[in-house]
């Protein structure tokens, strides 16, 4: 079979559809340009998406790597963390963190270490010994953080220290308005929004602020603000304002102590002194026991010396045993 075209085949063929009609410029320009801005549209759709994933691949890295770092700086802190004493007494609300965010009730005997924060509620009270056999002490809704066996950073409220032990080491406390420090003493330091102030019971502390640096002594009580200034006033060692020490113990057991040891102690926590009046001996040689953890301190005084032969006085700070 022919299959080539002839002549007569090709005219009819334009007879039939007619000639080849070339396009317009402008239609073919409009075109191009049509077919370059998609091509525009796609290569740029493409770098998008690109773009997209590379940040998705760095913010999927950089969310790992703060998680290594998180893990590995929680790991680093408990692994800096030491114990640095025990608690004595709990009364109230009051609770213990190593983050600020989870907190759980302290209990009495709970071991407490460095880099912990503890509060206390409205009405509530906590005791726990130092390593160094010394004690704090914190009044209610008082907060703090252990940063480490030498230092104590006080944010609000107030903390007693009794370090009149031969073992006491220096601890600073640090707050808003200064740095105190003590040698050999007991004392307290509380913070508000407004003023610092320290009192001594015993002993010497330095304070150190950029107002003011100076060592107080028995008896001071200084109180610094936050513009610089600061009063300084007297305080006794058996004034009120020592009460609230007091809350933060137990009275509950004599545990067979002598009726000596019990009046040194009681004159400790008062801050009095003692008058044996040559019956110091004697004291000693008496035993007490019960358990008066439904009696106040006062109730307890009378309570002890009605079941011995001696008697007692309290005048100007002076505990005096009388026969």
């Amino acid at each position: 079979m022919n299959t080539k075209p002839d002549n007569q085949n090709i005219d009819e063929l334009i007879s039939t559809f007619g000639k080849r009609v070339m396009p317009d410029e402008n239609v073919m320009e409009n075109a191009r340009a049509n077919v370059h801005a998609h091509w525009q549209t796609s290569v740029k759709k493409q770098k998008q998406q690109r773009t997209r994933l590379s940040l998705m691949r760095m913010a999927a890295s950089f969310a790992a790597l703060a998680a290594v770092l998180f893990f590995v700086k929680g790991n680093l802190f408990n692994a800096h963390a030491v114990n640095m004493g025990e608690v004595l007494f709990a009364q109230g609300q009051v609770q213990i963190s190593d983050d600020q965010l989870n907190w759980h009730a302290m209990r009495s005997n709970e071991t407490i270490q460095t880099d912990t924060w503890i509060k206390t509620n409205q009405n509530s009270f906590v005791n726990f010994a130092l390593s160094d056999q010394s004690q704090i002490r914190m009044n209610a809704n008082t907060i703090l953080h252990l940063d480490s066996l030498q230092q104590i950073n006080l944010l609000k409220g107030e903390i007693y220290h009794d370090a009149d032990t031969k073992n006491a080491k220096q601890l600073l406390i640090k707050t808003p308005f200064g740095k105190v420090e003590h040698i050999g003493t007991r004392y307290a330091v509380s913070v508000n929004d407004s003023a610092l102030t320290v009192k001594v019971r015993n002993g010497l502390v330095k304070l150190a602020s950029d107002a003011i640096t100076t060592t107080l002594e028995k008896g001071q009580l200084l109180e610094l603000n936050r513009q610089g200034q600061f009063v300084e006033k007297s305080i006794t060692p058996y004034d009120d304002k020592w009460s609230w020490t007091k809350q933060a113990m137990n009275l509950a057991k004599l545990n067979h102590q002598s009726l000596a040891q019990f009046v040194t102690w009681y004159a400790h926590e008062n801050g009095l002194e003692v008058q044996w009046n040559n019956l110091q001996s004697q004291a000693k040689n008496i035993s007490l026991t019960g358990d008066f953890s439904k009696l106040n301190e006062e109730q307890l005084l009378k309570t002890v010396f009605l079941s011995t032969k001696f008697d007692f006085e309290i005048k100007q700070g002076i505990l005096s045993i009388n026969p």
